[in-house]
């Protein structure tokens, strides 16, 4: 058995005696700082505000998290702002894969700034050889659509040149997964397919994420979105990927099942936009939680923050086992739901039995289609 789904079974373990449980899955954003103001951005107020710059975590308190979060972790998704701003970068990643036996990062970035990129990425690989690495990079369209959206001329051609680099990586790296990540909004909505298409025929990276917008939105027409085409589009690549029509999948052990979950999410996630009510049980502040730049926590980014590091000595734990957090969790159970895809149905669906089988069957689709392809080339 993987390390994956080892750590899922511990969590079962407590979850049927009642008791919560170290998150498998943690998200942080490590920096406010970013060199973008995209119009969907539900972070846009905290962009490169001075006084909270001042508050940003440092490293030696991201070592102290990683010390204290009491449990091995499966995944950890680096965000910001841009987080290849922060030099310590791979400090970070390497506290992770050394105290809490990290099995998979996922570095989100803009994809501009390839000068700290590369580098940093390829120490990542070399410092952590057994970790698997997969760079997401924001790319919201076409290259009109995308500078539009991102208010930055030039820089589709920027992250588009950043993935073709990093594949080149890939070829003595085989641990680095390359991945696109798509916000579905009403800008880029009418040629979504087209960008689709571009990337199962041109660019061809590893992994293809198609986000569903979520409030706030800096430009809040973003939100106004045709449901009917993103469920078209989710149908579309779970084809695809069930038929192995695109690799769609991640590095590692278990890289099948987490793509798995990622193909079998968005079409619940359609679902769930459709019919404005909950289709599976949140775990939300139990198997997935948020920190933000100057250490607050949350369940989720849709939930107020919880409480502050900074009370807690840094101890995650601590405060990951306090009453607030209790709360949070008993309000979560009541009946929460979203459209979130890392912060709720990424953690949460393996921890959906009647979910869980569906995306078993699904993980030995795409392998089985993966498999007769290689045999096939």
């Amino acid at each position: 058995m993987d390390f994956h789904h080892k750590e899922i079974l511990k969590r079962y373990a407590r979850m049927a005696t009642g008791r919560p449980f170290a998150p498998i899955l943690l998200n942080i954003l490590i920096t406010s700082i970013c060199d973008m103001r995209c119009v969907h951005c539900f972070f846009t107020d905290e962009l490169d505000d001075k006084p909270r710059k001042k508050l940003q975590m440092t490293a030696q308190n991201i070592v102290r998290i990683s010390e204290t979060l009491g449990a091995n972790l499966g995944v950890l998704i680096i965000a910001g702002g841009e987080p290849f701003t922060r030099k310590d970068l791979p400090e970070i990643a390497r506290a992770f894969y050394e105290n809490n036996k990290l099995e998979s990062i996922y570095l989100m970035s803009n994809g501009q700034i390839q000068q700290r990129i590369i580098p940093d990425v390829s120490r990542i690989l070399e410092e952590c050889p057994n970790l698997n690495v997969t760079v997401a990079l924001g790319i919201d369209g076409l290259k009109e659509d995308h500078e539009v959206i991102r208010q930055k001329p030039g820089s589709w051609d920027i992250a588009v040149d950043t993935a073709r680099k990093l594949k080149e990586i890939k070829k003595e790296k085989p641990r680095l997964d390359i991945q696109t990540c798509t916000c579905f909004m009403n800008s880029n909505q009418d040629r979504i397919f087209e960008w689709y298409n571009f990337l199962k025929y041109d660019l061809k990276p590893d992994k293809v994420n198609f986000n569903y917008i979520r409030p706030p939105s800096a430009r809040p027409k973003e939100l106004i979105i045709d449901k009917a085409r993103y469920d078209k589009l989710s149908h579309v690549i779970s084809e695809d990927s069930r038929h192995a029509a695109i690799k769609n999948s991640y590095t590692g052990d278990a890289g099948f099942f987490k793509a798995a979950i990622d193909v079998y999410m968005h079409e619940l996630i359609a679902k769930t936009a459709f019919e404005g009510r909950p289709q599976l049980q949140c775990w939300a502040g139990t198997a997935g939680a948020v920190i933000y730049d100057e250490g607050t926590v949350s369940s989720c980014e849709i939930l107020d923050s919880v409480a502050n590091l900074r009370e807690y000595d840094w101890n995650f734990s601590k405060l990951w086992y306090s009453p607030a957090m209790e709360g949070r969790r008993e309000a979560v159970a009541n009946g929460c739901f979203c459209t979130h895809e890392s912060n709720c149905y990424y953690p949460s669906l393996p921890f959906n039995p009647t979910h869980l089988i569906e995306i078993k069957k699904l993980e030995k689709e795409m392998k089985e289609s993966a498999r007769a392809t290689r045999q096939l080339v």
